[in-house]
């Protein structure tokens, strides 16, 4: 097993973290330049949309409302399908008299806050939408946008959702091959996932069977699992081999163990598992 202290990179991270580095400014622009032959072709992109999250508020009695407000995310893509990175902007249609004003957004990818207006927003009465955010690089990350209504209540918004990170792994190499159990964690918007990933490697004229994949922790003692079959029917398998099984992590916070589990069946009959974990 992995050493505690490993923790919650994890899921704190799955919390927070998509991918380190820090913010790029780089510019908006909407695309490159036209290649200027076929073969150039690589160096185009273009903005495509990635996530966009609309959230209806009411004032504090509960059912008048105050209006909606949108975070949105897009992605730069280039022509071969890699991304090169991600913007964010946050649009606001207040009714009723009520006024909303942005403040302040950041990327949950170890960068700090950024202000949605250089100097600040003035308030907003009408339909309004911001400028995109410059250029972030450091990886997908939920984009978080906060602000404040008239009455000074606060308001905030998330969007995106950053790459799985791997918090833990154990492998171990058998005749038939290698076997690896990660325990992966994101953040989704603004609630934190883990899952559980099997993968195999086999040697020539190696197998396993897989038989099942789980996910879960332990809390205050009590334990929560959410467990994938995969020997549906059992199958040899004979090339590499990719599963996982994923959730929605359970109170990502105190001194906690989270865990992934896979079990898989051996040429010779006999079965094995392998857990990968983290505490905090």
């Amino acid at each position: 097993m992995r050493a505690p202290t490993r923790a919650l990179v994890s899921v704190a991270a799955a919390v927070g973290i998509a991918a380190t580095g820090s913010l790029a400014t780089a510019g908006t622009a909407m695309a490159a330049t036209s290649p200027a032959t076929p073969a150039s072709a690589s160096a185009a992109t273009t903005w495509q949309a990635m996530d966009k999250v609309c959230k209806t508020y009411t004032a504090l009695d509960g059912v008048t409302s105050q209006g909606q407000i949108c975070a949105e995310v897009q992605k730069r893509v280039t022509d071969t399908g890699s991304v090169t990175g991600y913007r964010g902007r946050v649009a606001l249609a207040p009714v009723n008299g009520y006024e909303m004003k942005p403040t302040t957004y950041h990327w949950n990818t170890g960068v700090g806050l950024s202000e949605v207006c250089a100097g600040g927003c003035a308030p907003q009465a009408g339909a309004w939408t911001s400028a995109w955010s410059p250029v972030n690089t450091a990886g997908s990350g939920p984009y978080k946008v906060q602000g404040e209504f008239g009455d000074g209540s606060l308001w905030d918004l998330h969007a995106s959702w950053g790459a799985w990170q791997t918090a833990d792994q154990t492998c171990l190499t058998y005749t038939a091959g290698k076997v690896c159990v990660r325990y992966e964690v994101r953040s989704y918007r603004d609630t934190p996932q883990e899952r559980s990933r099997l993968t195999y490697t086999p040697v020539k004229g190696g197998y396993i069977i897989p038989m099942s994949i789980g996910v879960g922790s332990v809390i205050d003692g009590s334990t929560t699992v959410t467990t994938r079959t995969l020997c549906q029917p059992c199958t040899k398998q004979t090339t590499s081999y990719s599963a996982t099984v994923s959730r929605n992590t359970p109170n990502p916070a105190g001194t906690n163990e989270y865990y992934a589990t896979a079990r898989f069946e051996h040429p010779n009959g006999k079965t094995s598992t392998l857990k990968a974990s983290i505490t905090g």
